[in-house]
């Protein structure tokens, strides 16, 4: 059977993408319990444990495996820059993701180039680590992102439709995505968004989904044409497929945060590196950037997000 497991980094920051990952694996039957068991062995855990800001090396190594095993390409090579990473993972490709941005704002987020590895993890360490869970009866066969920039969530705002519905938007056409690469049972686990409990009034693409009997920490649905989604709270610490949706997108969000602040600072060395949360270095970074950000005329819209 398949197990997709899907999860959201970055919904609360000021700066930055809302990423949103899914990871699908492949298993014999599928035992979370087992399978926790196997990823915490290699640390395979969800992001707040595994990955951070300044520590991201292991989730480095897994991502960079993955995807580099996923596209068949087993030289190392398959990933030498952000570029190619977000080619090669992204919903739809690179292209969609820039060709929306205005001409004097695209060098924000596209103009640095970041040459991978970015923060000392290594593919042939991943690989071992996939090769574990391999051992283990785990095969990954799809892994896919999408990428909320600032500019999207403040365009979606304005018509009304609130940074959470546009996560589980992505959320629902990742497991599709999923339904579309697989045969055979599909299972779904995603991580609780936010504070929704009830989604039926929320979806926009799963069609006549019925409610499972409720459990406690935990909203289920059975989906004509996909199978069993469900929505679970701390998803990506009790199940090995949400776990490294987590880190993939831990690994994402840093990168286009990383590679918009090494934008600012390679112009003004004085601007701090930010993490993009709301803290006091990135009030600062945006605070001290208000001007160079006017003689670049960028558009604010795309900078920070408005909720």
């Amino acid at each position: 059977m398949f197990v997709v497991g899907v999860d959201e980094n970055g919904l609360g920051p000021v700066l930055g993408a809302l990423i949103s990952t899914a990871v699908t694996l492949e298993v014999e039957a599928y035992d979370p319990a087992r399978l926790r068991t196997l990823g915490l062995r290699s640390g395979l855990t969800d992001s707040k444990k595994s990955g951070g800001f300044g520590r991201m090396a292991l989730c480095e190594s897994v991502a960079l495996a993955l995807v580099e095993s996923l596209s068949g390409e087993g030289d190392g090579e398959a990933c030498g820059d952000v570029d190619a990473l977000l080619e090669r993972i992204a919903e739809l490709g690179l292209a969609p993701l820039v060709a929306p941005c205005p001409r004097t704002t695209r060098a924000q987020c596209w103009g640095h180039p970041l040459a991978l590895p970015a923060y000392g993890g290594s593919a042939a360490h991943g690989r071992a680590l996939l090769a574990a869970l391999r051992d283990g009866g785990v095969v990954p066969v799809r892994a896919r992102t999408v990428v909320s920039c600032a500019g999207v969530l403040n365009a979606q705002l304005e018509r009304g439709v609130n940074k959470l519905a546009v996560n589980l938007a992505a959320f629902e056409r990742l497991v599709l995505d999923a339904r579309a690469a697989t045969t055979g049972e599909l299972l779904a686990v995603c991580g609780m968004i936010g504070g929704i409990r009830k989604y039926e009034g929320y979806f926009r693409h799963f069609l006549l989904p019925l409610a499972r009997p409720p459990e406690r920490g935990v909203c289920a649905y059975d989906v004509p044409g996909v199978g069993q989604v469900r929505f679970e709270i701390d998803a990506d610490d009790g199940h090995l497929p949400v776990a490294l949706a987590s880190m993939v997108g831990k690994y994402v969000r840093e990168l286009t945060m990383e590679r918009q602040s090494r934008y600012y600072r390679a112009l003004d060395p004085t601007l701090p590196e930010a993490s993009g949360y709301h803290d006091p270095v990135t009030k600062r970074f945006i605070a001290e950037s208000v001007l160079l950000r006017k003689r670049l005329r960028i558009v604010d819209a795309c900078f920070a997000r408005r909720a």
